[in-house]
């Protein structure tokens, strides 16, 4: 019966290459134009045939609906797993349940929320940092210093791990994984690791070394034992026992799940930050609306886990952040038998592309949807809106494993920021959108620094009042329940 249904609209592209260098060249704007012409499911033309996919309905049906029929493609998680290994990004089926069995409780917030500490003393160290440039008349890249403070907290919480000594060394190896992932999820010819390419050496090069370190950290815990008291993350991978099965992770497994929190969910988290340091400066009032409240619920001194529940309108903040910059720009899928959506034929084998980036931006389901709106998401106004129309972790049973772990470091980390800095985009200093596996500023985020002053009572308490707050703590409730899918 699928048979008989047409394949849907799409642009003829090149005779032989199709699309192919519009998705090399610039893959946001090639999406976007054939979205506004086409609709919610384009197909593209070329070498694989793609599928461009922009309709919350349609992301439920097969994030969701029809979750097994659609996993990764096998060239995406054979290309990933030359960094990551086996872990919960490449695996599929009964292998990535048993690993989600596993990992799944590490991940929950109320194991994590002893790791606010840490995310705050290391936002601290990070911003007594940017007081001395200040104080020297300097600023900042908000993208390369939020990738350092990402990994640091990181570091620190998988193994309590200080790694200030080595920060450049390690964080110029992750570095080196996600630069090589990117180019071989592009790459029209894709060379194995084991040609020694210049690009290639030093990816094996960076490997090797987050290799020794992490096996290093493994054997060393294993041999004092886990440690249950005061546990870090690795601790609690270590003692993760399959609920079904009752089996451990072997070093293998353990290392692959670390090597996947370290380039995808490091970058993911520090992409985050760097364009939310970016919207601090592009849209002063609502900024301003987030500092009052943080003034009015924390004041000076450090936030903590119990300020978390309190800081309503900035959740909503860092919601529209999301929004508008989704670090998981897009999300790629294979359907193993023939499907139709929205009445168009999907062949099997086909090359699905969930844009969540354009669903983010449908006019159906947001109201100017290139604007900076934190108050979008109240409860009057997210009435009626599909719940696969805000994905940010992308959604359904794969959604983002440490979703919990990201929003609690977004709201530390900007609270933190919003305490004690101003920022400021240096005049002239060009933001374009670099897509990768993440959503980066292709030259940085050059910003300047200004003291923060307490705003005055009363300038607080005209920001947030009691019906804005009834609205936060819907969204807030909300978004977090349509990021855990």
């Amino acid at each position: 019966m699928s048979g008989l249904r047409p394949l849907p609209p799409g642009p003829a592209g090149h005779p032989v290459l199709g699309s192919a260098m519009g998705f090399r060249s610039d893959p946001i704007t090639t999406f976007r134009k054939a979205w506004r012409e086409y609709g919610d499911l384009v197909r593209f033309r070329g070498p694989v045939t793609v599928f461009l996919v922009a309709n919350p309905e349609y992301l439920k049906h097969i994030l969701v609906d029809h979750v097994d029929m659609y996993p990764h493609p096998d060239d995406f998680n054979r290309k990933i797993s030359v960094s990551v290994g086996k872990g919960l990004v490449t695996s599929e089926g009964d292998v990535w349940r048993q690993q989600r069995r596993m990992v799944a409780p590490s991940f929950r917030r109320e194991p994590l929320e002893r790791f606010a500490s840490v995310m705050a003393d290391a936002a601290e160290r990070m911003l007594d940092r940017w007081a001395a440039l200040a104080a020297r008349g300097e600023g900042i890249d908000a993208r390369s210093e939020t990738q350092e403070l990402t990994l640091e907290i990181l570091a620190r919480c998988l193994f309590r791990a200080d790694w200030s000594a080595q920060a450049a060394e390690m964080g110029d190896a992750v570095a080196v994984q996600l630069e090589h992932l990117n180019r071989k999820l592009i790459a029209v010819v894709d060379l194995p690791e084991s040609v020694p390419t210049p690009a290639n050496r030093r990816f094996v090069k960076a490997r090797d070394l987050l290799d020794k370190t992490v096996y290093a950290l493994i054997a060393e815990r294993r041999a004092t034992q886990v440690d249950t008291e005061v546990p870090d993350l690795l601790s609690m991978l270590m003692a993760a026992a399959d609920p079904e099965t009752g089996h451990l992770m072997t070093d293998q497994q353990l290392r692959d799940q670390v090597m996947t929190l370290f380039v995808a969910g490091h970058e993911t988290v520090a992409t985050t930050l760097s364009w939310i340091c970016y919207l601090m400066s592009k849209y002063p009032e609502e900024t301003g609306r987030a500092r009052a409240e943080v003034f009015e619920v924390i004041g000076d001194r450090k936030p903590t886990k119990d300020d978390l529940p309190q800081l309503k309108y900035l959740k909503l903040f860092i919601a529209e952040a999301l929004r508008l910059y989704p670090p998981l720009w897009q999300v790629a899928r294979m359907p193993l038998r023939d499907d139709v959506i929205g009445g168009y034929r999907v062949p099997a084998g086909s090359f699905m592309l969930l844009s969540t980036y354009l669903t983010h931006r449908h006019p159906d389901y947001w109201d100017n949807p290139e604007g900076f709106d934190p108050e979008r998401f109240d409860k009057e106004r997210s009435a009626g809106r599909p719940r696969f129309a805000y994905v940010p972790y992308v959604g359904g049973p794969r959604n983002c494993v440490g979703l919990a772990f990201a929003n609690m470091e977004l709201t530390i980390v900007t609270a933190s920021i919003l305490q004690r800095f101003h920022l400021d985009l240096v005049p002239g200093h060009p933001i374009v959108m670099q897509p990768d596996i993440s959503l980066r500023a292709k030259h940085g985020i050059k910003m300047t620094l200004r003291k923060t002053t307490a705003p005055s009572t009363a300038a607080r308490l005209a920001i947030v009042d009691d019906k804005e707050r009834e609205n936060s703590e819907y969204v807030c409730e909300h978004a977090h329940r349509l990021g855990q899918g």
